[in-house]
């Protein structure tokens, strides 16, 4: 297992959303901070006059200050965002993730991220234990005794209820048992 994790906007957001966002802290915090970087920290805060999630990470102790890009790892960001498939109009898109994954293979640590893209690519680049999304970091949560299973399953079905998306290959219907 990685030694720090990374996390990304949309997986930040899918705890915050459904009011769980201590569940992915004590997860992250558990190891050595930063545990974002600044890509994905200006993506949540572009969202707080319309999001109360974003306001509830920016305003959380845990996460501690971000991270920024060491300036010799800017192409490689940029060579990750349009891996990701580029920045869209606006630049910004996949930012956040591309950052994250640049971070994780500098410091040899891991990302957690709902992106079905970024997840791929985390696990070809960096090897799949530097992976994790929103499920692992549940059954990990589970595992080390900081919620029970049927908890791990209402916070799944929160996030999905609110009409967010864990990675595809979960399936849609979730019994506590699969967070075991």
């Amino acid at each position: 297992m990685a030694e720090r994790w990374y996390a990304d906007t949309v997986t930040l957001k899918h705890f915050a959303h459904v009011g769980r966002l201590s569940v992915l802290t004590d997860f992250m915090t558990s190891f050595d901070p930063p545990y974002w970087t600044r890509a994905v920290h200006s993506e949540v805060l572009a969202g707080y006059e319309s999001n109360e999630s974003c306001r509830d990470i920016l305003a959380s102790s845990a996460l501690a200050s971000p991270a920024d890009i060491p300036p010799e790892h800017l192409v490689d960001v940029f060579q990750t965002q349009i891996a990701l498939g580029g920045g869209g109009v606006s630049g910004l898109e996949h930012l956040g993730e591309a950052e994250c994954i640049v971070l994780a293979d500098v410091e040899h640590c891991g990302v957690i991220t709902d992106d079905n893209d970024a997840y791929d690519l985390i696990s070809r680049r960096l090897g799949p234990e530097r992976a994790q999304d929103t499920i692992d970091v549940l059954r990990a949560s589970v595992r080390a005794g900081r919620i029970d299973a049927s908890e791990a399953k209402q916070i799944a079905d929160g996030i999905r209820n609110a009409g967010r998306h864990l990675r595809r290959v979960h399936r849609m219907t979730l019994l506590s048992n699969y967070f075991e």
